[in-house]
């Protein structure tokens, strides 16, 4: 049984379009959760601080709003400097996979796909969970997305500092 992924007619647009997902994913920045938090606060506090400013141009009581000028303020600084304390993470950089490479690698797999297809599904579950598998069907179009987001395992990250890394194996 072809997979329509794999078949002949669809192996150049699936390659196509699998480049250009590598080029997107190797332009994107990666942030922790605590780092996009804290971007956000100090966001909120330049928001906060021309709002203020605004308020004692049109005539509010300069002593009110320059103690609200003084804490926005604060809030931005210590903002800044959580982010400045925290690790950066970056996405470890290499080129992405051209056409050809993709090719290849697809060559190599050769019958991997009919084999996965043909495992035991009780098998299977554990091994598309570690690489984090989605697939939605719509039955309209007859068609399948398949996603993947791997467990943190198989990811790859590179850590600036080296052996500072707490978080280091």
């Amino acid at each position: 049984m072809d997979r329509p992924g794999l078949t002949p007619n669809r192996l150049i647009a699936t390659i196509e379009a699998l480049t250009h997902a590598g080029a997107a994913a190797s332009t994107a920045q990666t942030h922790t959760p605590e780092q996009a938090q804290a971007r956000q606060t100090i966001k909120d506090c330049e928001r906060r601080l021309a709002r203020y400013r605004a308020a004692l141009e049109a005539g509010a009581d300069p002593a009110v709003v320059t103690q609200w000028i003084n804490n926005a303020q604060q809030d931005k600084e210590a903002a800044q400097k959580k982010l400045d304390t925290l690790p950066t993470i970056t996405r470890k950089k290499e080129a992405p996979l051209d056409a050809q490479q993709i090719r290849e690698m697809t060559e190599r797999l050769g019958n991997f796909a009919q084999r996965i297809h043909a495992a035991d599904a009780a098998k299977k579950g554990p091994l598309y969970e570690a690489l984090g598998i989605t697939i939605s069907y719509k039955h309209a179009t007859r068609t399948a997305t398949v996603r993947s987001r791997p467990s943190s395992p198989y990811r790859q990250w590179l850590c600036p500092r080296g052996d500072l890394n707490p978080h280091a194996r």
